[in-house]
């Protein structure tokens, strides 16, 4: 960044790095982040301009995501092309201020005719329908009067060999820009479209065309919206309410006229080849890892259903080539027409395929290979990524090698400290802690990173990659080794792994917190609407712990743990215990991603309706909450607590999101169930771990209440509810509070997570400290430090310190001490109140209250049979 040409002009601005991982030189490449701005520095998209390394600006399509309570953006999308050497990394420099001049360039014309949409990028012309999801009708060059690309079809085939057909519910076009537009289509599949009632299963598309480019992106999804049924509360595969299928897939066509040449590479490094003998398949059957025949891949019945390692590439049905682990593109080309197309993430989310037939493309995300059928559980789902090239001749024709290993930016993680939008961030460079970071290192780097990890139990496949291996459940477990257990939603990994990329610059981690985040939206949501309001739309726990997760994948509970531990009651579903958003606000904001977005507003939503009483049996006897938002550990149970926490960071997220004040309003009724400023705090038994540890979970959401509440300007009733709480509990931990280490005897599992949440004490008593004043403020400081640094030297005693558990707990929790370490000045001027709070009430639940009066009516029965009957004696 040592060009003065960066730094020239009277705007302010700050650098932008994009990070080519594969070495290669880039054209053009559609380049999309979220960059965050201080409060009151920019009004609108208007004042953001780009420049390039050598002064000239760049076109840039700006949205805003989020505003700050001021009304000035804190988060605005950017949209690009970007050309890069691949020598380098490729430099910019995003300017604020008054307007600047820019090139011409307008939105790009999208017009719409009745059930067809056209988008013209000025490369080519896309025409979609609509009604039948196709999902391309034609393609043509800007100066081609016909259609130079036919043919595209979508293809679902059922186990008895029916072909469903895709229809659309609703189109709309989602964002249109000078970069980029995106088409968002939302249907299902039916065995025929004048039968859209009785439909197979749902699906949900979002095609995205940019500028001057031939290339389209599909981020198609495919979704079983049924309930599963899971008796006796188990969640294993073969359930009623799953679908089976044979095959996905889509054509793509050339409207050929001569001779087809068909070439082909499995990986971007390889050299094309040519295929001279007839139709090519490039075939992902495995991971092609050590332990590609795991169990972790397993169907309803119990078997394996790998069949090879790695991959196979056939012409005319023989096998030419193989190898482990195919990213494949493949190219048809005839008369100058050339069709390129390929899969990100084709062997980590195998099986695949890319097949060449009648002169097109077949691309296979479910390929029709296998004997065992593909099975959706219900309310579980799956998002594939597609690019294609319709390159007629007049485009620039660059290959897509570029899309296994897109351009990474990273924006200076100094800058991004000091805009605030991550509260407490401090840039790796200036934390002093060398233990802490040495550690949280392991996640991304050597031999045991959570990379690597994945190949113990294979973390790979459709239905698994992007999750985290869970690997401290073997160190209990007494079966075979290595179990296959999987970390789904234990703590917040997204969240953890995005503000370690945000401070430090790092993509791995970057590309970590994506990998998780798309297994959490798909996979570990439960995407129905047709299961009990607790359990619609809410999120799938981690496996259970000590077991191997069996024919249950990600939904915590199988019927072989319930058989093997000879248990008569077991089971369960999602609950609030283990309900995170805030990764995937985060990563709303860092990437535009719609569907993290949708995600944490779902999220809430389900708090909410977990919490309606209406929704349940319960309804006949009492209409009240039911409580579910904020029990933790026991139903009856509604103090502090990481349940009711969980809860009140999902209705936060969401309100960040929508702006919707109902959703704080119901987070703040929450806190009130849950905590007073007089409440009696020994009397919480906040000491016993195994049931209460999580006190310091809810406080740190609590703290982040009062930071919301302050960035909204509202130092009100329940502000000052809130601070009295939060001081009130601070102050109890100060004289009760010791390190876990000195406490482990009282716990069932003497693990080394015990000792990682010393640093939630360490939070609790910052966020304290940030509300107080004096002498006060200094011991909550002194305190904090005190655990803080008690934990790592604790931590040296374990060997097992390093394991994904309390890898994930350090990613979040341990970036707010070394703000406070280089800020020790953070702190809010207290202002005076003259609030009563009363006295803490005591919550029922819905269900409680309820079978107390049921058991009034049926007493008050009894007695009235019996004098019933005594009138009847003596009539």
């Amino acid at each position: 960044m040592n060009n003065p040409a960066l730094h020239s002009g009277t705007h302010a601005g700050f650098g932008l790095s994009l990070e080519d991982r594969l070495g290669i030189r880039r054209e053009r490449e559609p380049v999309t982040l979220g960059v965050p701005f201080p409060r009151g520095e920019v009004k609108d998209g208007s004042e953001i301009t780009l420049v390039d390394e050598k002064g000239r600006q760049v076109p840039v399509q700006v949205e805003v995501l989020d505003r700050w309570s001021d009304g000035t953006a804190k988060w605005a999308l950017l949209d690009f092309l970007a050309s890069v050497p691949g020598s380098r990394p490729g430099k910019y420099l995003v300017k604020t201020g008054s307007p600047a001049l820019s090139p011409e360039s307008g939105e790009m014309p999208v017009r719409r005719n009745g059930s067809r949409i056209e988008v013209d990028t000025g490369a080519c012309t896309f025409l979609l329908d609509g009604e039948r999801f196709l999902p391309i009708l034609s393609v043509k060059g800007t100066e081609t009067p016909n259609p130079e690309f036919t043919g595209s079809r979508t293809v679902l085939r059922g186990v008895s060999g029916v072909e469903y057909e895709p229809f659309v519910d609703t189109v709309n076009i989602e964002t249109t820009g000078r970069i980029r537009t995106t088409v968002k289509f939302q249907g299902g599949f039916s065995e025929a479209i004048a039968r859209k009632a009785d439909r197979f299963c749902d699906f949900q598309c979002r095609l995205s065309f940019f500028r001057g480019k031939s290339l389209v992106r599909m981020e198609f999804t495919i979704w079983n919206p049924s309930a599963a049924k899971h008796r006796g509360g188990v969640w294993d595969l073969g359930d009623r309410g799953s679908v089976f299928f044979r095959e996905l897939s889509f054509f793509f066509g050339v409207a050929a006229t001569g001779k087809t040449v068909i070439r082909w590479k499995p990986e971007p490094s390889r050299p094309w080849a040519q295929s001279e003998t007839g139709p090519l398949e490039i075939y992902q059957d495995s991971s092609g890892g050590p332990n590609w025949n795991s169990t972790n891949h397993v169907n309803r019945f119990g078997r394996i259903t790998t069949s090879f390692c790695g991959y196979r590439v056939s012409e005319d049905g023989k096998i030419v080539s193989d190898g482990r682990r195919a990213s494949p593109i493949v190219l048809v080309e005839t008369q100058g027409k050339r069709l390129q197309a390929s899969v990100p993430h084709f062997w980590q989310n195998f099986p695949k395929s890319l097949k060449t037939e009648d002169g097109g493309i077949r691309i296979g995300i479910f390929p029709d290979r296998r004997e065992d059928p593909y099975e959706l559980q219900g309310g579980e789902r799956k998002t594939h990524a597609i690019y294609l090239d319709f390159d007629s001749g007049e485009g620039n024709g660059e290959g897509l090698e570029w899309v296994h290993e897109p351009l990474v930016p990273v924006v200076d993680p100094g800058y991004v400290s000091g805009t605030g939008a991550f509260p407490y961030l401090v840039p790796w460079e200036k934390d002093p802690n060398d233990r802490y970071k040495a550690l949280v290192s392991e996640a991304v780097s050597g031999e045991r990173s959570f990379f690597s990890r994945r190949e113990i139990i294979d973390e790979y496949g459709w239905r698994n990659f992007g999750d985290l291996y869970a690997d401290h459940e073997a160190v209990y477990y007494k079966g075979r080794q290595p179990p296959v257990s999987h970390y789904n939603n234990q703590y917040d990994g997204i969240r953890g792994s995005l503000l370690q990329y945000a401070r430090s610059g790092v993509t791995d981690w970057f590309l970590l917190g994506q990998d998780i985040a798309r297994h959490v939206m798909d996979i570990d949501i439960y995407h129905t609407k047709s299961d009990k309001a607790a359990f619609n739309g809410g999120m799938f726990w981690h496996t259970d712990h000590y077991s191997d997760a069996a024919t249950a994948t990600h939904r915590t509970y199988s019927r072989l743990t319930r058989e093997v531990r000879n248990l008569k009651q077991y089971g369960g579903g999602p609950s609030n215990e283990h309900l995170y958003t805030t990764g995937l606000l985060y990563l709303h904001f860092l990437t535009g991603s719609a569907q993290a977005r949708e995600a944490v507003v779902g999220l809430a939503d389900w708090v909410l309706a977990m919490e309606d009483g209406a929704r349940t049996p319960f309804r006949l006897f009492c209409s009240g909450e039911t409580g579910l938002a904020s029990k933790t550990a026991e139903m009856d149970y509604h103090g502090p607590g990481r349940g009711a926490g969980n809860s009140i960071n999902a209705l936060m997220d969401a309100h960040v999101v929508t702006r919707k004040r109902e959703y704080l309003e119901f987070a703040e009724r929450l806190i009130r169930r849950c905590i007073h400023p007089e409440d009696d705090v020994p009397g919480r038994n906040l000491l016993d771990h195994e049931m209460r540890w999580s006190y310091t979970v809810f406080l740190q959401y609590l703290g982040k209440y009062l930071d919301l509440k302050l960035e909204h300007g509202e130092q009100d009733y329940m502000f000052h509810y809130a601070r009295e709480s939060l001081l009130r509990y601070a102050d109890w931990m100060m004289e009760h509070e010791i390190p876990f280490r000195r406490s482990l005897d009282r716990v069932e599992y003497p693990t080394e997570t015990w000792i990682v949440h010393d640093l939630r004490k360490s939070n609790v008593l910052e966020f304290a400290a940030r509300f107080s004043k004096g002498e006060r403020r200094e011991r909550y400081l002194q305190k904090a430090r005190f655990f803080f640094d008690g934990c790592f030297r604790d931590l040296e005693d374990f060997e097992t310190r390093a394991l994904t558990r309390p890898l994930v707990i350090m990613m979040s929790c341990g970036v707010m001490h070394s703000h406070f370490q280089n800020h020790p000045e953070t702190r809010v001027e207290e202002s005076p109140h003259a609030f009563d709070f009363g006295r803490p009430a005591i919550f029922r639940a819905q269900r409680t209250v309820a079978m107390g009066r049921a058991r009034m009516i049926v007493g008050a029965g009894a007695v009235l049979t019996g004098l019933i009957g005594v009138w009847l004696v003596l009539s």
